[in-house]
């Protein structure tokens, strides 16, 4: 009898013995598996964040490639103006460039060109689009926000202005003061812009620099070789 309660207590011994081995088996499985667990987790987050720095950059090289082909598409419409207003002595042609650029690449099909009379001390009307050309056949020097431009040679932004102006200028987006070295000989009025166009833009106000040099200058030469054709008929 004894010796067989004591062979039952030694297997019970030896089965809690196995119970624990294996317990510590399991707990061992289990740390090792948590920490794998861990190290994967460690490897997606370091995956996902290279990847979300991937896109980030993928996001920048996408948004400034687009801002090279805007560069590349401003820098190819200021020399298509450039040579519209300087490949031709031909002043209807140079006046119908000057209409085109504002039409086409500012954006407005509300505009008016005038040349200065130093004798009248007027700006008189020499082209335009949808404005009425009665209205504004000519301007006094000095009078108005047009006339202002004319006598100051100072651009005016409508969007910049401190007072904004009234009457028949109410409109009046910009205007841009054509200029020989330091002499007014003319001024372009732009007055609303095209409805889908929100506002004047960074090449637009390149386009007002190309316009207050180039068209001055190509006016005056068209001018100068008008004048000379009438002298030689």
């Amino acid at each position: 009898m004894k010796t067989f309660i004591e062979k039952v207590a030694s297997d019970n011994r030896e089965y809690m013995q196995s119970l624990i081995e294996e317990n510590q088996r399991l707990g061992k499985l289990v740390a090792e598996l948590e920490i794998e667990r861990d190290h994967r987790l460690q490897h997606e987050a370091a995956l996902q964040e290279r990847l979300e720095a991937i896109e980030a950059e993928s996001r920048r090289y996408s948004e400034r490639y687009v801002e090279v082909e805007q560069q590349n598409t401003n820098l190819a419409n200021l020399y298509v103006a450039s040579y519209q207003l300087n490949g031709t002595l031909d002043r209807t042609r140079v006046i119908a460039a000057i209409q085109e650029i504002v039409i086409n690449l500012i954006g407005s099909e509300e505009l008016a060109i005038w040349e200065v009379d130093d004798e009248l001390q007027i700006l008189k009307l020499i082209g335009s689009f949808g404005i009425d050309v009665e209205e504004w056949a000519g301007v006094l020097v000095g009078s108005g926000m047009i006339g202002a431009v004319a006598q100051t040679g100072a651009r005016f932004v409508a969007t910049e202005a401190l007072f904004a102006p009234e009457g028949r200028e109410e409109t009046l987006t910009a205007c841009i003061p054509l200029k020989l070295d330091d002499k007014v000989v003319g001024v372009i009025g732009i007055f609303r812009l095209l409805q889908q166009k929100q506002g004047l833009e960074d090449i637009d106000y390149e386009l007002f620099d190309l316009l207050g040099s180039h068209a001055a200058s190509a006016l005056f030469c068209t001018a100068l070789f008008q004048r000379c054709g009438e002298r030689v008929s």
